[in-house]
């Protein structure tokens, strides 16, 4: 079984970067001037929009936020800014079912901003220093969860009026928290940082799951399938876990790598991104400039591998998943059994952003 992903575009830097390689000519903008980001693309995140449409967002160390139509994706369509905030390293994308009506970003300041989907300013919160590296939003509750340096997970409220008020203070184990995501049925937040450790927390009351050692290095990414737990590390492994061994009653809080079903190779540098399309294809970058595919349903070998970069792949999303028809099709066998139909952007440390589709 392969997984064939063709690139089918690349949206280029703005040709004033100072950071950037130069251009021998500038890249297309859209009516209004916007061009693409001046400096490293570190988060992407695609959605389906309240009222149809789709929105992929990008998050860059030139301090904006990008707004993207993946059906003309030659342009951004809106860049955001927060006042006076550094570097935007993360971004989430509000996940109802009804799709997406509003984002959050944070910053290297720890500035956390909600904006419309449409890119109108909403509010913002100011955090301590490096008290806010990662961020995810509930699926199903208006509430958020951040974290960065002394463990501190902050379960924070993501609706207008009481934005960013503390709901609940969890401490996680390492001294910088690398990455936050919670599951896709919103009952456990997951937690990662720089010592290689994993803090599974349950998202309604708060109480801890598990603690363990995922790794030998910092994990970078985290991702969830509704049965597995993905980590990616600067070990260069990609670690896969089965959350019904994390989530029993025989679970340790202090113990070993229970539940682990599968370690990913492959990559010669550090696993910065991993994202799951489904419960079949994940989808991993590197800072070796390449993005490997595997089958979660027999994570051996890497499917394919994806050499297009020219840096570090920060930053994977795919295209949501249908929730009928052709989502039915793939689950009976069809488009190679989820592995192929798919769409992915990545972006990374040129600034670039690269559009992929795949074959059936």
């Amino acid at each position: 079984m392969s997984a064939t992903y063709l690139l089918a575009a690349v949206s280029e830097p703005n040709p004033a970067s100072t950071t950037l390689p130069l251009r021998a000519t500038s890249p297309p903008s859209t009516p209004g001037g916007e061009q693409g980001h001046a400096d490293a693309i570190w988060s992407t995140k695609w959605a389906t929009k309240a009222g149809g449409g789709e929105v992929v967002v990008t998050a860059s160390a030139d301090h904006t936020l990008k707004l993207w139509d993946p059906q003309a994706p030659a342009a951004p369509t809106r860049t955001l800014q927060s006042q006076k905030a550094l570097g935007v390293v993360a971004v989430d994308v509000d996940k109802a079912e009804t799709g997406a009506s509003f984002l959050v970003s944070s910053t290297l300041d720890s500035v956390i901003t909600r904006w419309s989907i449409d890119g109108a300013h909403e509010t913002r919160k100011t955090f301590g220093p490096a008290a806010s590296w990662d961020i995810s939003l509930h699926p199903r509750t208006e509430t958020m969860s951040t974290a960065g340096a002394d463990g501190k997970v902050m379960v924070l409220s993501s609706a207008v009026d009481t934005f960013g008020d503390e709901l609940a203070s969890l401490e996680a184990k390492g001294t910088f928290i690398t990455a936050v995501e919670y599951s896709k049925g919103g009952n456990l937040l997951a937690v990662a940082s720089e010592a290689g450790y994993v803090t599974l927390f349950d998202a309604e009351s708060g109480a801890l799951i598990s603690s363990f050692p995922a790794h030998s290095a910092p994990i970078r990414s985290i991702s969830f399938t509704s049965n597995l737990l993905i980590t990616g590390s600067d070990d260069k492994r990609i670690n896969v876990f089965d959350l019904r061994a994390l989530t029993s009653s025989a679970a340790s809080s202090s113990g070993g790598r229970r539940g682990q079903v599968a370690s990913l190779g492959g990559h010669e540098g550090w696993v910065v991104s991993v994202a799951a399309r489904n419960e079949r294809l994940l989808a991993s970058g590197s800072s070796d400039g390449t993005i490997k595919l595997f089958d979660l349903s027999a994570p051996s070998l890497a499917l394919s591998t994806l050499r297009d970069h020219t840096g570090d792949v920060w930053s994977l999303a795919w295209a949501p998943e249908p929730t009928t028809g052709a989502a039915a099709v793939e689950g009976l066998g069809g488009a190679a059994a989820g592995l192929g139909g798919g769409r992915m952007v990545s972006a990374g440390e040129d600034g670039r952003v690269r559009w992929w589709t795949g074959g059936g």
